[in-house]
Order: structure tokens, then C-alpha cells, then sequence
């Protein structure tokens, strides 16, 4: 008896469902920052009339996706879960987010190694994606660095498989910059002005230098603490005036200066950011390195879970966060970027987020 009801319901709820597919049809799905309250409106420094930064919120993942429905279609959908015992999915979200990226477009590349995997989410269509494979039957293992090719590709520097993968825009593999000196890439930026594709190798303690073909041109320090001496070097970025290199265990950030060209050789100057100590502004875990419109200098602190705000100067101007769950707070914070409109987004990684700021300007 219970069989025949049950096969009832089931027959009725389908011919429903399919006299409302044409409104499922037309579902949209709407992608938006979340903020553990939407009237918080943080801004930094505390308690001053001025503010440089605003709090935006932050990005979980399909969490992130409101999905706008019908309220008949809703109840249906969860009748006949209900009466074919399918579970309603959990929301894919971030775990432990390494880097990201975003195209100017709305489309947002992050990469996550809990996951073993790339997110795409599209802002503008309300999608998300994850790309796995770093080759036709392998996959990531510990994928980190992100940054754009030359010809419509994604870059991706995987520590583990020691190599960075060439991923095409529908994330398809379609090539690796590999060689027999790179062990363990993390960082990885291309300064398009020169044509060349900057990776950290943090095993070897140096910067190798490749151009898009993806053959190695030269390689920039070695182990130690002098000038262009790295220990560990972990996340690069783009400055106007050089790359920024995070040099983690020697807790500073170098700035390797172009020279009269606008190029970087092996034996380009360079200057040093940031202080090992205990204070507020001193470094411990230097990690995301990143500049904005004016030029200051950014770094991602990860030990004391701050991002620290630096002039090219080398005045240290202020520290943003603390360790927590909130709007503004951080835990074991890792990689950032910050796009051209200057809105800053900075990889949360234990706290399973990219949390999203917008600097305001100088003026």
C-alpha cells in the first residue's frame, strides 16, 4: 500500500514538475559578496575621519550563488527529493585558498590545494567551475601561483608536481613550463611589458627567469641573507617599478628594481621591505605581496594574520586585520591580489575565504 502511494505522489509531482520546467528554465542565478552582516560597514584606519579602506566582503563559493526561484518550483524540487530520496547537494565552497586572480571581466581564478584544484567563478553569469586535471589523465596536487599567459592561458605553479601547468580558458591543459632545476615552483607572475614568466622555486631559494616559450632564460639569487639572497621565496607580484618577492623565512619582501630598459637581469638592484620582529608592522611569515594605483606596497603577514600597508618609501603606513572570523580579521593568511581597479582580495586560508577590501586612494 505504501509502494502504490509512493509510486502515486511520484507520478503526480512529475507531471507538475514538468508543467513547471519552463521556469526552471529561466532560473538565474546571482553572484554576491557575503558579509556576516550586510549593514557592517568596516573601514580602516580605526577611528579616523579618513578612510583608505572599505570592507567589501568575501568570497565563499557557490555559497556565494543566490539562486532566484519560483516559490512553486522551490516546493516541488524539495517534494520530489523527498519522494525519489535524493539528498540536496552541499554547496562546493573554498577550503584552503592559495592565490587568486581575477580578469577585469568578473571572472575570478582561485586556487585551492585542499580541493587539488582551480575555482572559476563568473560574477557576471553566476557560475562556478572547478578545474582538476593538470594534464589529459592527471591531476593538481598542490597547485599555488596563479597568473595569465601570453596567448589566453592560465599558468598554474604546482609545488608538488614541480612544474607550472599551461591551462587554456575552458581550463584544459595544453602544455607545462618545466626544467630539470625547478623543484618546488609556489610563486609565479608575468610581467607582460617584458615578456617574461617569473617563478619562485622555494626548494632552491631563487627566482628562475623563463620566457613564454617557456625556456628558461636565467635565474635570479641563491640561499642566503645579502641582496638578491632569498630563503624560502614564496609569492610574487608585479610592481611598475620591479617584482616583489615575498622572502618568507628571512622575513622581508624584496623589491628586484628594472633597470634603465624597464627589464630585470640576474644582476639588477634591489631593495628590502619590512623587518623581522615582534611588533605590529615587523614581519614574521611574510606570504601575498601586492601593489596598488599609488604604489604602496602590500604584505600579507601570515604568522600575526595582518596585511600590512608599506610606502615604495618604505614607510610603514598600517596594518589591516587580526587574527578571527569577522569582517577585517584573518587566519593564517597566504596569497592576495589586487586588480586594476584597486579592489584588494586576499586568500583567508584557514579561514576558508578570499576576503575582498577596496582601497579608496591616496587622495
Amino acid at each position: 500500500m505504501v509502494k502504490k502511494i509512493r509510486l502515486f505522489l511520484l507520478l503526480f509531482f512529475s507531471l507538475g514538475l514538468i508543467a513547471c520546467s519552463s521556469v526552471s528554465e529561466q532560473e538565474q542565478k546571482v553572484f554576491k559578496l557575503i558579509s556576516p552582516n550586510d549593514k557592517v560597514n568596516q573601514t580602516w584606519p580605526k577611528a579616523n575621519e579618513i578612510a583608505y579602506y572599505v570592507y567589501l566582503g568575501d568570497i565563499y563559493g557557490e555559497s556565494n550563488l543566490l539562486k532566484i526561484k519560483n516559490n512553486q518550483e522551490s516546493t516541488l524540487i524539495k517534494i520530489w527529493n523527498f519522494i525519489t530520496g535524493e539528498i540536496t547537494k552541499r554547496n562546493i565552497d573554498l577550503k584552503r585558498p592559495q592565490a587568486m586572480l581575477s580578469d577585469g571581466k568578473g571572472k575570478l581564478y582561485i586556487s585551492d590545494v585542499s580541493h587539488q584544484a582551480i575555482f572559476v567563478i563568473d560574477t557576471v553569469l553566476g557560475t562556478q567551475t572547478l578545474w582538476y586535471h593538470s594534464a589529459e589523465n592527471k591531476k593538481f596536487i598542490s597547485p599555488i601561483g596563479l597568473t595569465f599567459g601570453a596567448e589566453n592561458e592560465l599558468l598554474v605553479a604546482d609545488s608538488e608536481l614541480g612544474k607550472v601547468i599551461r591551462l587554456d580558458l575552458s581550463g584544459r591543459p595544453i602544455g607545462v613550463i618545466a626544467h630539470p632545476s625547478l623543484t618546488r615552483p609556489t610563486g609565479i607572475v608575468r610581467i607582460a611589458s617584458q615578456q617574461k614568466i617569473y617563478v619562485s622555486d622555494t626548494y632552491n631559494h631563487d627566482i628562475k627567469v623563463f620566457n613564454d616559450a617557456g625556456e628558461l632564460l636565467f635565474v635570479i639569487g641563491k640561499k642566503g641573507e645579502a641582496l638578491l639572497e632569498f630563503n624560502a621565496p614564496t609569492f610574487l607580484a608585479a610592481h611598475t617599478n620591479g617584482l616583489l618577492v615575498s622572502d618568507t623565512l628571512n622575513a622581508r619582501v624584496h623589491l628586484i628594481k628594472n633597470d634603465d630598459d624597464g627589464g630585470i637581469t640576474m644582476n639588477s638592484s634591489s631593495h628590502f621591505y619590512g623587518r623581522r620582529g615582534m611588533k605590529l608592522g615587523n614581519l614574521t611569515r611574510p606570504k601575498g605581496v601586492a601593489s596598488d594605483s599609488d604604489g604602496n606596497i602590500y604584505i600579507i603577514e601570515s604568522y600575526f594574520d595582518h596585511m600590512l600597508v608599506f610606502s615604495e618609501a618604505d614607510q610603514f603606513l598600517l596594518p589591516l586585520g587580526g587574527t578571527g572570523h569577522g569582517p577585517g580579521e584573518f587566519y593564517l593568511p597566504s596569497g592576495m591580489f589586487i586588480d586594476e581597479q584597486d579592489k584588494i582580495y586576499i586568500s583567508d586560508m584557514m579561514n576558508g575565504r578570499i576576503s575582498v577590501f577596496q582601497f579608496l586612494g591616496s587622495n
